[in-house]
């Protein structure tokens, strides 16, 4: 749902800003200085939440691809897995992903 309402999140925060420096350019052009300071003041806290905004929405989108890299198996390690699991009767640190003869085992009265 934040995918969604983020760009326009963004927009509002455009638009308000907008709508902020035109109120405070007519307050000091009336002689309403005090206002017109408070209103630019607006804009430079909304200016900041958008920035902030966009840093985290950067942040999100990064974590998320992160997240889906880190999900997704290791091919490298799976090959390992895969030759250390396929000796039948040598542990995985002897074989060192060498190929395994059964029929010349030495230990085969050791393997489970």
């Amino acid at each position: 749902m934040i995918r969604r309402i983020s760009p326009a999140l963004a927009a509002v925060y455009v638009l308000a800003g907008g709508a902020l420096v035109t109120c405070a350019a007519t307050a000091y052009r009336d002689g309403d200085t005090g206002r017109a300071v408070v209103l630019a003041a607006v804009v430079v806290v909304l200016t900041a939440a958008l920035a902030d905004h966009t840093y985290l929405r950067d942040e999100v989108r990064d974590a998320r691809t992160a997240l889906e890299r880190a999900a997704r198996p290791d091919p490298v390690l799976e090959d390992a897995v895969a030759v250390a699991l396929a000796a039948c009767c040598e542990r995985w640190w002897t074989s060192a992903g060498a190929t395994h003869d059964p029929d010349h085992c030495t230990r085969k009265d050791q393997t489970l």
